[in-house]
């Protein structure tokens, strides 16, 4: 928690590392200030077909033993259920979800984007080159077969999660809720 009430929480794409994240939004809504913003985004792949192949291969027989510990699986919330949570905590809320089409090019270029992120936890258990490399075979199979080449290159759908939360003014600030005076103003 920071020492004294801020302005601006800002996360982007971390919250997806961290189970329960929902339940320290809380904690960061109190730490600001009236009028502050908790602002996050972060992917929301999880149920994508890239990330429901890569949970299929690591619970198959193969791979299980070593990882189905170390599969992601999602931690992410939809966009309703933020809008909800901090609603809730007092905050004005917008939250949305963008689908950014990706085209990327190369040889498996699905498998390459996925090097970046989502194959980290499995290649640190994956120590012997060889068991890596007969995994990313096992993998890039597949993930060819659900992204194909077109025309132009391989389009890979990629979500995205936004949510900006405004903590209210307080009162008598601008903005704010004023207190009732018990007379009326002539108008």
């Amino acid at each position: 928690m920071p020492s004294r009430p801020v302005d601006v929480i800002f996360s982007n794409a971390a919250f997806q590392w961290v189970p329960g994240h929902q339940d320290l939004l809380a904690r960061w809504v109190a730490g600001l200030a009236p009028g502050g913003r908790l602002a996050f985004s972060m992917p929301g792949n999880f149920e994508q077909d890239s990330h429901r192949i890569l949970r299929e291969l690591c619970e198959t027989p193969r791979w299980r033993d070593r990882l189905a510990r170390v599969n992601r699986h999602n931690v992410v919330s939809e966009p309703a259920e933020y809008f909800q949570l901090l609603s809730d905590l007092g905050c004005e809320v917008d939250a949305w979800e963008t689908t950014y089409l990706q085209i990327l090019h190369g040889d498996d270029p699905v498998l390459e984007w996925m090097k970046g992120t989502a194959l980290r936890p499995a290649f640190d258990v994956l120590s012997r080159e060889e068991e890596r490399e007969e995994f990313v075979a096992e993998l890039s199979a597949r993930l060819r077969k659900a992204y194909p080449p077109g025309p132009h290159g391989t389009i890979f759908p990629f979500r995205r999660i936004f949510v900006v939360a405004s903590a209210l003014p307080a009162h008598g600030e601008p903005g704010g809720r004023e207190e009732p005076s018990g007379r009326e103003e002539p108008e």
